[in-house]
């Protein structure tokens, strides 16, 4: 499995002839990916149509808010089934990578039979809760059994391509035993009398499964619901039904419809030009600096960040963009994507970052509060790495200063990028003064991208959107499968008194409040070295942040340390999926790139050491404009 699903580098090709059974499993898949792509547009549209209304006519569409969250769902799911395609979901193989053939050939069945599992028991409880549930929507007068009836749908079309994820018979024949046996795992587990792990911890039991599956390669939404499913055979919490229930209502939040929309204006910003015109913009404001191309690539990201907010999109576009221009100058390859791999975090600290969006979702903050919370330790992150990119040019003579492009320049670059940068202002204007909602902008933001981009500049063709529109529907329901499948793995540890204990324990130690953020900021920082940002902040925000509120700290400035610190392991080893993006792209040894991005994540570490010490470099700038 793939080590983050938000990036999606290339369109496979066809490893293996076609079968009979792996043709059925292309028609299907282009038929879900046609379902998901008319959601997503739908959502755009009836949210969009929305905000006109009540602004123009001054009436607004009153069930536009329940079709969205609705809309998500059925997204969400089908993407669960899209991305068993192409190994999209988020998993870690660290362990199998250091396997010899033997051990990971049964290594790899386990993992696979564990899938199997969870797939089933995601397609049972899913029919269990559809033929439960009675009555109409408030808003739209469906019936309510429609909204989850996706779920064994997808679970069952899920099942089918993990059959067929490899064409060869062997393969087929293996993945069908594992299938089988998972099966009977599932009926198993129906009866919790035959559980080996009766009366045991839940949590215990829980975490215990989750580490296990997640070290055989079991992508981690799947090790979150395997956990959550061994505590129900245990005589448990919460019975199947409860667990997609859990997982349904945790995702359906209006918030976290901003991240396909946010997302998918990232997307459209690199297809319709418009990455190309802000990149022409910090050529003309920086490309006169030491390391001129260095400065851009950092600076390309603060631009970028205020737009997209995804690390991974702006790790790739720049890597083709930047880097072989950068190499063309003289830097090294390795310095280049070390670079571009570092700056890349900023799109995640810079608003409208979707990390924040999920951070949100989970601490129950303002996501006004917190996007304009991000804005000063972004900049900052931007100044250290771009004083860091200036020492390293200096000692090494990379690219010396050169002549300061005239004004007129400069205002022709602002002139073609001002459409562009029009998106960050308005995103963050309509949010702050409580224009729109953050779901609102970001549908507004993703209008204006494509009109630009495809009717204004006409960067792109219908097939181009349409694969471009695809990919970020997988993208985003493998965040939003994320964020359900971690509400019943977060609860189980509530309910459990988890957190509770963690503060007792804590105020026990006395170990004062620096004392503690330094503990949480050592247990991100490992924890980002295994985990993607998104399921590691799933499972850490609901552990820690009850701790450091109890020891004095906001939570918005808690979000801000957390999302910066998650955000170091994607340049750190052994994930690091943003260096591996950078080399994946250049043909450039993920080592090097290691190696070259250890100063900058020094710098990086010297802002979250301020972060944490000083709240008004969080919380200061609400505070001015509020």
């Amino acid at each position: 499995m793939q080590d983050n699903p938000t990036i999606h580098l290339e369109t496979p090709g066809d490893p293996v002839p076609a079968t009979g059974l792996e043709r059925v499993a292309r028609v299907l898949e282009q038929i879900a990916g046609a379902i998901a792509v008319t959601l997503l547009a739908a959502m755009t549209t009836v949210i969009f149509v929305s905000v006109i209304a009540r602004y123009a006519f001054r009436q607004g569409v009153p069930w536009s808010e329940e079709f969205a969250i609705w809309g998500f769902t059925w997204l969400i799911f089908i993407g669960v089934a899209l991305g068993m395609r192409g190994q999209r979901h988020v998993s870690v193989e660290l362990v199998l990578d250091r396997m010899s053939a033997g051990p990971r050939r049964i290594a790899e069945f386990l993992r696979d039979v564990l899938v199997a599992l969870a797939l089933i028991a995601l397609t049972v409880g899913g029919y269990k809760l559809s033929n439960m549930v009675g009555g109409v929507s408030t808003a739209l007068h469906w019936p309510n059994a429609l909204r989850y009836v996706v779920i064994p749908a997808s679970g069952v079309l899920a099942v089918f391509f993990l059959l067929v994820e490899q064409g060869e018979p062997r393969a087929l024949l293996r993945r069908a035993g594992a299938i089988v046996l998972g099966g009977l795992l599932c009926l198993a587990m129906q009866y919790p009398a035959l559980s080996p792990f009766a009366g045991m911890s839940a949590s215990l039991l829980m975490l215990a499964t989750f580490f296990v599956a997640m070290a055989l390669g079991v992508p981690v939404a799947f090790a979150m619901l395997l956990g959550v499913v061994m505590t129900t055979w245990s005589g448990g919490l919460l019975p199947a039904p409860a667990i997609m229930q859990n997982m349904v209502a945790g995702s359906a939040k209006f918030i976290l419809l901003a991240i396909p929309f946010f997302l998918t204006t990232g997307y459209l910003l690199n297809i319709g030009g418009l990455s190309a015109r802000l990149i022409d913009l910090a050529v003309a404001m920086f490309g006169h600096f030491r390391g001129g191309l260095a400065q851009v690539n950092v600076f390309n990201s603060v631009l970028v960040g205020g737009i997209s907010g995804s690390s991974g999109a702006d790790a790739a576009s720049t890597s083709k963009v930047l880097v072989p221009q950068m190499i063309k100058r003289g830097y090294p390859a390795d310095f280049s994507c070390a670079v571009t791999a570092i700056s890349s975090i900023l799109p995640n600290v810079l608003p409208p970052a979707i990390a924040m969006l999920v951070y949100a979702s989970v601490a129950n903050v303002s996501i006004a509060q917190l996007f304009v919370a991000g804005i000063v330790p972004g900049l900052l992150i931007a100044a250290a790495l771009m004083v860091v990119n200036n020492i390293i040019a200096r000692r090494r003579g990379y690219e010396a200063s050169g002549t300061r492009a005239p004004m007129p320049v400069i205002w022709r670059a602002f002139v073609r990028a001002l459409p562009a940068l029009v998106i960050a202002v308005a995103v963050l204007g309509c949010i702050r003064f409580g224009i729109t909602t953050a779901t609102e902008a970001g549908v507004i933001a993703l209008v204006w991208a494509l009109v630009l981009g495809k009717f204004i500049f006409r960067e792109c063709t219908w097939r181009e959107l349409y694969r471009s529109l695809a990919d970020c529907c997988v993208d985003s329901a493998l965040i939003g499968f994320l964020i359900a499948a971690s509400v019943p793995f977060a609860w189980v540890l509530v309910a459990e008194g988890l957190p509770q204990d963690l503060i007792a324990h804590a105020k026990d130690l006395a170990l004062g409040p620096y004392g503690l953020v330094l503990v949480m900021v050592l247990a991100l920082f490992v924890a980002g070295m295994f985990l993607d940002l998104t399921p590691a902040m799933l499972i850490a925000a609901p552990l820690f942040l009850p701790l450091m509120t109890a020891a004095g700290f906001d939570p918005v400035q808690v979000g801000i340390i957390m999302i910066i610190n998650l955000q170091l392991g994607g340049v750190t080893p052994p994930v690091g999926i943003l260096v591996f993006i950078a080399s994946q792209i250049t043909r450039t040894p993920a080592s090097a790139v290691f190696r070259e991005v250890v100063p900058f994540v020094l710098a990086v570490i010297v802002v979250l050491a301020a972060v944490c010490v000083f709240p008004v470099l969080s919380l200061g700038l609400w505070s001015l404009i509020g």
